[in-house]
């Protein structure tokens, strides 16, 4: 199985917004569930144009024979004094889960970046999910707080990490 990373183009909308919806299906670890990537195919599109028209934001897309297996954004702020400062996402589909798919799309997000003016990725993360907070650990990202009880998942409450890679 082989790996294909690319920037996400208009075209992919619609294949973006179906990949939203399942994986927001597959695990608790999401802000999301399933089915409830509520843009339709027009206003993703807007989405895309939008990365693509910003220097500090990028949406990667990452595809095993023509399937979107992986989603990486990072969205970079707008304001003048906060462009140093980007939101970090990242999903992989379960069934391609440790298989080193999201390790291979941070290490090419985070070459492409080099030249931008970004200085901070941060990112929120459930508690519970060790496998993501272990993955951004081994890319430097530092825990620098919590977000009591950011996560509702079946009445019950979780906190978030609130993490942070400062780049040099």
């Amino acid at each position: 199985m082989e790996l294909f990373i690319s920037e996400a183009e208009i075209e992919d909308a619609s294949m973006i917004i179906d990949y939203l919806n399942q994986v927001g299906g597959e695990s608790d670890n999401l802000t999301y569930g399933l089915n409830e990537c509520y843009l339709n195919e027009f206003e993703e599109m807007e989405v895309i144009q939008d990365f693509i028209g910003q220097e500090n934001s990028l949406l990667l897309c990452g595809f095993i024979d023509d399937e979107l297996v992986s989603l990486l954004s990072i969205q970079g702020e707008q304001k003048e004094r906060l462009k140093h400062i980007g939101h970090f996402a990242i999903t992989v589909k379960k069934e391609y889960w440790n298989m080193g798919i999201a390790s291979m799309m941070m290490e090419e997000a985070l070459e492409m970046i080099k030249e931008t003016s970004l200085k901070i990725l941060d990112l929120e993360v459930k508690e519970d999910n060790l496998s993501a907070i272990n993955l951004y650990k081994k890319f430097n990202f530092q825990e620098i707080g919590r977000y009591p009880q950011m996560f509702n998942v079946n009445q019950k409450y979780y906190d978030a990490l609130l993490m942070n890679l400062y780049i040099d």
